[in-house]
């Protein structure tokens, strides 16, 4: 059994095949959210600060931030803070490519 980034699976066959079948299970899982995924896809766009995203959405603060949570641990995201506020990126490729192949399915999804 491996733990990664708070998911636990236990291995069976090749352990690198295994890895990347845990790490496309995490964003597939973040992703069948439909607020997770217009956060995502609103930081497709580009950085965006947690006020904006906050508006964006349309959720409150307390949700807003345990969706982020959520995406954070599964490394689909990454911050910056600069005083007190704290921006939203997306982090690593993997994402991008997945949007873009569910826009060319389903055409634009915010």
């Amino acid at each position: 059994m491996i733990i990664f980034q708070g998911y636990a699976t236990k291995l069976i066959g090749d352990p690198v095949l295994q890895g990347q079948n845990v790490r496309a299970g995490i964003l597939m899982k973040a992703m069948g959210n439909t607020h997770r995924l217009r956060i995502l896809c609103l930081l497709l766009e580009g950085e965006k600060s947690v006020r904006h995203l906050e508006e964006e959405v349309g959720l409150s603060q307390s949700a807003l931030s345990q969706h982020l949570a959520r995406l954070r641990r599964g490394r689909l995201v990454k911050t910056r803070r600069v005083a007190q506020n704290i921006f939203y990126s997306l982090l690593g490729h993997e994402t991008e490519a997945v949007l873009a192949v569910l826009t060319e399915l389903y055409g634009p999804l915010n």
